[in-house]
């Protein structure tokens, strides 16, 4: 059964998936384009979609939640 499969785990540890997508939701700003596979792609997409959804309302709350994500203020 398929319960609780919610989202790729991309063959890594939690902490591991969480610093890779932080990094690749990073580099997606800085450089607007990334080279990278269709699955960690489709991951990323579903980690930076709300993030860009909170960024569009700029006040301190919003901003603080993002950073966390990111780990970059640049």
């Amino acid at each position: 059964m398929r319960h609780g499969k919610k989202f790729n785990h991309l063959g890594r540890t939690a902490s591991h998936r969480r610093s890779m997508l932080a990094n690749m939701a990073c580099s997606l700003i800085a450089h607007k384009r990334i080279n990278t596979t269709l699955a960690k792609a489709k991951a990323l997409r579903q980690y930076i979609e709300p993030l860009l959804t909170k960024s569009k309302v700029d006040n301190t709350h919003n901003r603080r939640i993002v950073f966390s994500y990111l780990r970059d203020k640049d």
